[in-house]
C-alpha cells in the first residue's frame, strides 16, 4: 500500500506544489504525432503574471464544447492568488508557440458527490470553461462509450507524465503515447491487494510492466481504437514505480458513470 500512496502523492500534489513550471510525461511510451488526439486537454495553472507561464498539472479530455472530462483530484488548489485554471487544447509541445492551441479559463468544477478524496472510487470530475472551444481538425470531442460497457483488449493512453522508471520523475515537453492491454480486475486486486479498486475501475498494464501512466498523466483519456475513438477510461492512480513489475495503472471505468455525466453536461 505504501507504494501506492506515494504515488497518489505524485499523481495528485507533484505538479500543483512545484516552485516552478512543470513538464509531464508517459513511462516506456514515445512522441505523439502532433495534434494525433485532438480531443486531449492540457488542465494548467495560469499565475496570472507575465514572468511565470502557466504549467500543466493533469490531463482531460474534450467531451463537449465547453466540458472537459477528467479526475476528481485534479481539481487544484489556489496556487497562487491571482492565478487561475485553464483547460488548454490543441497542445503538443510545451516549449514551441503553437497558433491552433486554444485557452479556456475554468469556471466550474463538478466533482462526483461519493468520492471521498486521494486514492479511491468515484474519482471522476467534469470542468465547464467560460467559453466553447472552437472545433475544428487540431480540436475535437472523445465519443464516450456506452452505459455499462466492459472494455477488453488494448488501449491507447496519451499525455504529458513523467517518463522515469524511477520514483524521481522527469518531465519532457512533448504529448507521449502508449498502448496497454486491460487486464482483469481481480488480477488487479490480487497485485494491489486494497479494497480500493471497485467495478467502477478498469486496470492496464502488464504483469512485467515497461509501459504505464505516471504522475501529471492524471485525468487522461484511456482509448479504444477499433472501428472509431471511444474514451473508455481515465487515469486514477497506480503503483510506484511507473512501468514497474506488477504495477499495473489504475483508471475510473467511464462507462459505469455515463448517466452521471449526461446529468452535468445536461443541468
Amino acid at each position: 500500500m505504501a507504494r501506492v500512496l506515494r504515488l497518489a502523492i505524485l499523481l495528485t500534489l507533484a505538479a500543483l506544489v512545484a516552485a516552478k513550471p512543470s513538464r509531464p510525461k508517459i513511462v516506456g511510451g514515445e512522441e505523439a504525432i502532433p495534434h494525433e488526439f485532438p480531443y486531449q486537454i492540457s488542465l494548467q495553472w495560469n499565475f496570472n503574471q507575465d514572468d511565470q507561464e502557466p504549467f500543466h498539472f493533469c490531463g482531460g479530455s474534450l467531451i463537449a464544447d465547453q466540458y472537459v472530462l477528467t479526475a476528481a483530484h485534479c481539481v487544484p488548489s489556489a496556487i497562487s492568488p491571482d492565478g487561475f485554471a485553464e483547460a488548454v487544447a490543441g497542445e503538443h509541445d510545451f516549449s514551441q508557440f503553437d497558433a491552433v492551441v486554444q485557452r479556456r479559463r475554468i469556471v466550474e468544477m463538478f466533482v462526483h458527490e461519493d468520492y471521498q478524496g486521494g486514492v479511491g472510487p468515484n474519482d471522476i470530475a467534469v470542468f465547464r470553461v467560460d467559453q466553447p472551444f472552437r472545433l475544428n481538425r487540431n480540436v475535437q470531442l472523445i465519443r464516450l462509450p456506452e452505459p455499462n460497457a466492459i472494455p477488453t483488449g488494448v488501449c491507447t493512453i496519451s499525455g504529458w507524465g513523467s517518463t522515469s522508471f524511477t520514483p524521481f520523475p522527469s518531465y519532457p515537453d512533448t504529448l507521449m503515447k502508449t498502448t496497454l492491454p486491460i487486464m482483469d480486475l481481480d488480477v488487479c486486486r490480487e497485485i494491489y491487494q486494497t479494497d480500493l479498486i471497485e467495478d467502477s475501475n478498469i486496470c492496464a498494464g502488464t504483469m512485467e510492466g515497461t509501459s504505464s501512466v505516471c504522475s501529471g498523466d492524471s485525468g487522461g483519456p484511456l482509448v479504444q481504437t477499433d472501428d472509431e475513438i471511444v474514451q473508455v477510461g481515465i487515469v486514477s492512480w497506480g503503483g510506484i514505480p511507473c512501468g514497474g513489475y506488477r504495477n499495473p495503472g489504475v483508471f475510473v471505468r467511464v462507462s459505469y458513470f455515463i448517466d452521471w455525466i449526461n446529468d452535468k453536461l445536461n443541468n
